[in-house]
Formats: structure tokens, C-alpha cells, sequence
């Protein structure tokens, strides 16, 4: 089954993997399409409106605990407490199992697809000589700031 989608995936993309002469780029390339594809899939499938509402709130509490805090500090905890319960319920509106169904096949095909034609590649993506990735590595590292700046670009709670 996962050769077959491999062979899908090379076949729509017009040749053999890997995509460019470069494998982090390749990683590069294939976060910004997953990213982008996970936060359109978040923006269409959650209600952005109460996401947005719920941390605007959260936030206007957070200012109103630190004002009390060193005055009053039963009513910085009470403060805590809603604090909590709101994001309790942000959490059911970002955790929606819909939106993780949705996305799982797709991360399974494009983890399956990344590690037959990367994984043999050992360590690749060097950072300021810090530390080294493997695709793995590389793939989170891309997906995090791919999905940071689609969520700010796409105004995606």
C-alpha cells in the first residue's frame, strides 16, 4: 500500500523523488504544502470567531491578574481559575477530533513518503553548526515556522 502512494505521489509530481538537488529543500518544499494544508483545514474546520473571542478574553484576564496579584492575591487566583476553565474550553474548540480525522491520513502518506526517500540520507540539515538533523529533524523544524507564518498570514486563530 505505501509503495503504491509512493508511486502515486512520484507519478502526479511528473518524476522520481527526490524533488530538487537539495533534500532539505525537498523537506522545505513538502512542510510549506503540509503546513499550508493544516492550517486551511484548521482556519475552515474550527469556529475561528469563539477561538478568537476565548483567547481575547483570556488575555484581558491575564492583564486583570497582574494588576491584583501583589494586592489581592484570593482574587489573583480566582482570576487563575477562569483563566483555566477558558482555556479548558479553547482546547475543545483546537482539539477537534474532526480536524485530527481529517489530517491523518494525509500526515500518515507524507511521513511514509519522506522516510523511503530521506531516511537513507542520514543527517543533512546543519544548524550554525550547532546540530545536525535528520528528515525528521528537518521536518519539524520547517513545519513549526511554516505553520507560524501561514497562521499569521492566513489570520488563523
Amino acid at each position: 500500500m505505501i509503495n503504491q502512494t509512493n508511486q502515486t505521489i512520484s507519478t502526479i509530481l511528473g518524476h522520481t523523488v527526490p524533488i530538487s538537488s537539495s533534500p532539505t529543500i525537498d523537506i522545505y518544499l513538502i512542510t510549506v504544502l503540509v503546513s499550508l494544508f493544516m492550517t486551511l483545514t484548521n482556519k475552515y474546520l474550527s469556529d475561528q470567531v469563539a477561538i478568537k473571542a476565548l483567547r481575547k478574553e483570556m488575555k484581558e484576564l491575564q492583564a486583570k491578574m497582574k494588576k491584583v496579584m501583589r494586592k489581592d492575591p484570593k482574587k489573583a487566583q480566582m482570576l487563575q481559575k477562569e483563566i483555566m476553565k477558558k482555556n479548558l474550553e479553547n482546547m475543545k474548540y483546537t482539539m477537534n477530533p474532526k480536524i485530527m480525522l481529517f489530517t491523518l491520513l494525509p500526515m500518515i502518506l507524507v511521513f511514509s513518503f519522506i522516510r523511503k526517500y530521506y531516511s537513507h540520507l542520514g543527517e543533512f540539515f546543519n544548524v550554525f553548526g550547532l546540530t545536525h538533523f535528520g528528515w525528521l529533524g528537518t521536518y519539524i523544524l520547517f513545519s513549526i515556522i511554516n505553520s507560524i507564518i501561514l497562521k499569521k498570514l492566513l489570520d488563523v486563530a
